[in-house]
Order: structure tokens, then sequence, then C-alpha cells
């Protein structure tokens, strides 16, 4: 009954083989777009989390809380602005050896000191410094690697003080940590705010289920017809002497394939 219920799914015409076409394609689609969907997601929040650490305070007030491990800093973000293209500046200032490091630098920039993109330092030397490099106190002392960018052309710079220095500078505050999630508001000066890990999840359900719903109809629209004729079929067999078991063996051998 096995070796039938194949024959019948596999040899059953132009017609059965082109159902089955069908609804292996439509399936196949529909577990491509899940896939898609899934990879963007994570795409995105990886994209998304190089945003993170430049919105380190932009959620509002943190609790200051130091351990053994950490020492907090002193953190300001500011936006200026050149040539039309918004460079983001960020001012800290250790208060310890153990002070939080933002991602693509190997260490904090000590006082007089300053790290650049790729992108700001390409512009720093090639402007006049009376209009660009003397903004910033200090000199180059390295650039901002690939894990602290945004994008290639991120114009950033992050100044180092004094932990004196900053504790009287305006919009200036102390934090333990650096940001890994981007948040869903700023409430202070932000440079940019990428999307909130919840919307992200939001955006891509709806899209999925938008792609999936016609597949869906598509799969279920063949499956009942495929249902209808294979019910005819049945019909043939028992009224040709097949047992009820050999008709269960069949659909199941047919649901299988």
């Amino acid at each position: 009954m096995i070796g039938f219920g194949l024959r019948l799914t596999l040899r059953g015409g132009r017609e059965a083989l082109l159902r089955l076409l069908v609804v292996t394609g439509a399936v196949a689609l529909g577990a491509g777009l899940l896939l898609t969907t899934l990879a963007t997601l994570n795409a995105v929040n990886a994209q998304n989390s190089r945003y993170a650490w430049l919105e380190t305070g932009a959620g509002g007030p943190q609790e200051h809380r130091t351990t053994p491990e950490t020492t907090a800093i002193w953190w300001r973000l500011s936006a200026d602005e050149f040539t039309g293209s918004q460079i983001g500046v960020v001012d800290v200032a250790a208060t310890g050896r153990r002070s939080p490091v933002p991602p693509g630098l190997s260490r904090l920039p000590g006082p007089g000191e300053y790290y650049a993109s790729p992108a700001l330092a390409r512009l720093l030397r090639t402007t006049p410094a009376d209009q660009l490099a003397d903004r910033y106190p200090g000199h180059l002392a390295g650039q901002i690697g690939d894990a602290g960018l945004p994008s290639p052309d991120a114009l950033i710079i992050v100044v180092g003080h004094t932990a004196a220095q900053l504790a009287h500078a305006p919009q200036a505050g102390l934090v333990d940590a650096i940001s890994t999630t981007s948040p869903s508001s700023c409430n202070g000066p932000c440079y940019e705010i990428g999307l909130n890990e919840r919307s992200i999840v939001l955006i891509l359900s709806v899209v999925t289920a938008a792609l999936l719903f016609p597949i869906l109809v598509f799969v279920a629209t063949a499956t009942r017809l495929s249902a209808a004729r294979r019910e005819q079929r049945f019909a043939a067999m028992r009224l040709v002497g097949a047992t009820p078991r050999q008709i269960a063996v069949i659909s199941a051998v047919e649901s299988t394939v």
C-alpha cells in the first residue's frame, strides 16, 4: 500500500504533480521569508547597537553605582556641525583606572587627547586648524575602530578631560556603564537615536505577516483543491473494494509526501 500511495502521489498526472510543486514552492517561500526576517532582525540589531554607545545617558538620569570592577566616568554628549554635516562630540573624563571604555577605543583619551572617527580624522588633516581642529582641545591620539562606528562616514570625536573640568561642565554627568541598547527617546543631547529593539520587532513582525498571509492563503487553497481531488479518488477505491485500513495508509503516504 505504501508503494501504491507513492505512485498515486508522484504519478497522478500533470494535475497532481503541479499541485505538489505549488504547495512545495509556497512552503519553501514562506520558510525563506521567515529566515530572511530573522536574519534582518539580527542585522538591524547589530547595526543599531553601533549607535547605542553614543546614547549613553540619553534616555534619562541614571543611578550612579560603582563596583570593585569598574569606576564611573564623566560623560557629556553634544553635537557640532561642519559644512552642513553633524559631528558627534563625546567629552569624557576617567575617575579611576577601571573606568568603562567605549567600543572602538583601546583606552579612554587623557586630558589633551582625543580620538576621532576615520572620516573626521581626514577632515582634521585636510581642513585649516582654525576652521575645525581648534574647536577640540588637545591632539589626535588615534582613530575610533569599526566597533564604534555607526557608518564608515560617521563624524565622531571623543575628547579627554580631567574630572575637575567636566564636573562643572553643563550637561555632564557620571555614568558607570556604556549603553549597549538604544533608548526609545532622548531626554538630553543626542547624536543619533537608533530604533528601539521593541520597535524593530514590531515593524518586522508586521512586514512578515503581510508577506506570509498571501502565501498561507495560497497554500490553504491548493490544499483544499488537493483534498477534494483526493476524496474523489478514495471514493473510487472504496467502490472497487479497498478497505478503510488501506485507504488510511494511502492517505498517510500522500500527506507525508
